[in-house]
């Protein structure tokens, strides 16, 4: 049963980047405006692989409503989902106990929700985001920031450097858009996260000779949650085509491998937001 979780989720986000490949490239985290998907009863957002599946299932049926719920949660809301509507998996993860080793066990399960979209009588959402026209690049600048972040402004490449701890990226005006540079930042701020010291992050164990295309994707989905956080629209990475077909060849290979991705990637997003609250004390 977790195995069928983890290939049905798998397909749904394979197939999105399937249509990049093929020119049309509408990957459900590049979102025009919008934030997290949150649970509409408790109001907490989703995180890891719960924030693209359902980003997937909003791109795929149109919803632009970033609340989702249970039948019977859209119920205790005073809600009702609308006879014939489709579900979208939800996957939480069920302990086992403990292996041998003392560690802990889990198995996926699935859940199935509805966004706002198909019900009748759900409760009125609150503001949305603006649509981010960059009106107040300080508080972007402050995030950065806040980080701590060693960042180097100039040449034409965006990356981070592990040699020297540094975020190199091209000046601000070699950007079409103010997004672009957001989320590029964004990107290499992931990158920077999972350096030693800090989140210590070392795919080679888990993926082989795959590691660095999974650490790109970790960098792509991390860039992702950031933005929808900040309120911000996320665009591409510079370098993002010449990953997809290593990316497909990642997913097919191994069901699973979007699942730790997306995690990693909601760890790091987790941990320089958490930053921001640490360097405010430090002040």
């Amino acid at each position: 049963m977790a195995q069928d979780i983890h290939q049905i989720v798998t397909d749904k986000i394979v197939a999105t980047m399937e249509a990049g490949e093929a020119g049309q490239w509408t990957c459900p985290w590049h979102r025009t405006g919008g934030g997290l998907p949150r649970n509409a009863l408790t109001g907490r957002p989703y995180r890891g692989i719960n924030t693209l599946s359902l980003w997937v299932g909003a791109q795929a049926a149109g919803y632009s409503d970033d609340r989702w719920a249970t039948y019977k949660q859209w119920g205790e809301l005073g809600a009702q989902v609308r006879k014939g509507e489709r579900s979208t998996i939800i996957v939480f993860f069920k302990e086992l106990g403990e292996d041998e080793d003392g560690k802990r066990r889990f198995v996926a399960r699935a859940s199935y929700g509805f966004n706002a979209a198909q019900v009748e009588g759900a409760p009125e959402a609150g503001e949305p985001f603006p649509a981010s026209e960059w009106n107040l690049p300080e508080v972007f600048d402050g995030f950065v920031e806040h980080t701590g972040a060693r960042v180097i402004h100039g040449g034409d490449a965006a990356f981070y450097q592990p040699s020297k701890d540094r975020i190199v990226m091209p000046p601000r005006d070699r950007f079409p858009t103010a997004q672009g540079y957001a989320s590029t930042m964004c990107h290499e701020l992931t990158h920077w996260s999972g350096a030693k010291g800090r989140l210590d992050r070392d795919l080679t164990g888990r993926f082989k000779s795959q590691a660095y295309a999974a650490e790109e994707l970790v960098a792509e989905l991390g860039s992702a949650f950031l933005c929808a956080e900040l309120g911000l629209e996320a665009e591409p990475h510079p370098t993002h085509a010449s990953y997809i077909a290593s990316w497909i060849k990642l997913l097919r290979s191994d069901p699973k491998a979007i699942f730790t991705a997306a995690s990693a990637a909601s760890r790091a997003a987790g941990y320089l937001t958490s930053l921001q609250a640490q360097m405010a004390e430090a002040a």
